[in-house]
C-alpha cells in the first residue's frame, strides 16, 4: 500500500470521499450560522455561580423548520456518503494489515485545500 496514489482509488470511492468533505464542511457551515440551539431556548447565565467551568447561552427562538430541515438532510447524506466509503469493495481487495493506512491516505488524498479565513467587516 505505501506505493499506492490517489490515482489508485476507484473513481466513485474517491468522489464519495471527497463529495463527504464537502458534506461534513456544510454542516460546520451551518452549525456556526445558527443560534446555538434547535429548540427555542430561555439560555442561561452562571458565569458567577462559582464553578470552574461556568457557561453563558443566550436565549434564542431556535431554527426555522426550513433550517431543521436542511440540516437534517445534510446529516442524511453524510451518513450514506459514510456507509458507501466505508463499506465499499475496493477495501477487500487491501491487506488487512494496510486498511488503515489506505483509507487514510484516501481522506489526505481528498481533502479540499485549506482556505484563508474571510476577515469580518
Amino acid at each position: 500500500m505505501s506505493d499506492q496514489n490517489a490515482s489508485d482509488f476507484p473513481d466513485d470511492l474517491f468522489h464519495a470521499r471527497r463529495e463527504l468533505h464537502e458534506v461534513h464542511a456544510a454542516l460546520r457551515t451551518m452549525q456556526a450560522a445558527r443560534p446555538w440551539s434547535v429548540e427555542p431556548s430561555k439560555g442561561w447565565d452562571d458565569s458567577d455561580s462559582g464553578r470552574w467551568y461556568p457557561s453563558v447561552r443566550p436565549a434564542t427562538e431556535g431554527w426555522t423548520e426550513e433550517e431543521v430541515a436542511a440540516y437534517a438532510a445534510l446529516q442524511d447524506r453524510a451518513r450514506e456518503l459514510s456507509a458507501f466509503v466505508i463499506t465499499h469493495a475496493f477495501w477487500a481487495t487491501v491487506a488487512a494489515p494496510e486498511r488503515a493506512q489506505a483509507r487514510s491516505k484516501l481522506i489526505d488524498a481528498t481533502r479540499p485545500e485549506p482556505t484563508e479565513p474571510t476577515p469580518a467587516t
